[in-house]
């Protein structure tokens, strides 16, 4: 398992993310007005600190979330321990693991619902994705749910430099050669640098930004029954997905 470049700046992310994302709560909300309810066994992949258990499921429920960050499951782990947080009666039904996305130590037709929240989007290589989504689909129980988020690629801040990187990597052997040797070898790959507070120091995350297409082609296997743009600056930079398992 690679080291996850987020242990290099887990208390930071921690400072500024330590609260359930907001957006997710708003598209849950819309969910459950809408009649679904996510109960029974829930993973959170790519679970980092745990923020987002307050807000993912209803009880009863027990998440176990999942991470390749040892440095944030530190931290997910002492809120947990702390009472003032979550309730010892509420706490003893969350787990985190330290564990590598592309090979869960989990059963087939086990989970009730999977929450991917801006997880997604940083794992290289499209064969890897799809993967992933494959073997999401081969853990969840029948008609169970995966709530996925991930960014959008033709959000405002973003659209020039994805139209320039398309002309570029199609005419431009040189150019796309650079790209795949620096690691960021498909459509859609950039670097954003995650700035501390502290020291001011950067650090290049990897994502991989989707489009609409993208994320019906890796999701042939469910059944989407909603995919909302929402969220960021502008509100409209991430796509928000509800599919499920449907295997008639």
């Amino acid at each position: 398992m690679e080291v996850s470049d987020f242990n290099f700046f887990a208390l930071d992310y921690h400072s500024k993310r330590k609260n359930p994302w907001r957006p997710l709560k708003i598209f849950l909300d819309h969910l459950k007005n809408d009649g679904y309810t996510f109960k029974g066994v829930i993973l959170d992949l790519g679970c980092a600190n745990a923020r987002n258990f307050k807000i993912i499921g209803d009880f009863p429920k027990k998440i176990i979330g999942i991470d390749n960050s040892l440095e944030l499951l530190k931290i997910a782990n002492d809120n947990l321990k702390n009472f003032n947080l979550y309730p010892q009666a509420e706490s003893q039904f969350y787990q985190i693991l330290l564990g590598d996305l592309n090979f869960l130590p989990i059963r087939p037709n086990s989970i009730q619902n999977i929450f991917s929240i801006a997880t997604i989007h940083h794992i290289k290589i499209k064969l890897n994705r799809k993967k992933l989504l494959r073997f999401s689909f081969e853990i969840l129980k029948k008609d169970g749910a995966l709530i996925l988020t991930v960014w959008r690629k033709w959000q405002k801040k973003y659209r020039l430099y994805f139209l320039v990187d398309l002309i570029k990597r199609r005419f431009n052997y040189k150019y796309r050669h650079q790209q795949e040797n620096i690691g960021l070898p498909e459509f859609g790959d950039k670097f954003v640098p995650w700035g501390t507070s502290v020291d001011k120091s950067f650090f290049n995350r990897f994502y991989h930004f989707f489009s609409k297409h993208e994320i019906k082609n890796l999701l042939k296997s469910y059944k989407i029954k909603e995919i909302k743009v929402m969220g960021g600056p502008t509100k409209h930079d991430n796509f928000f997905i509800i599919a499920c398992k449907n295997t008639v």
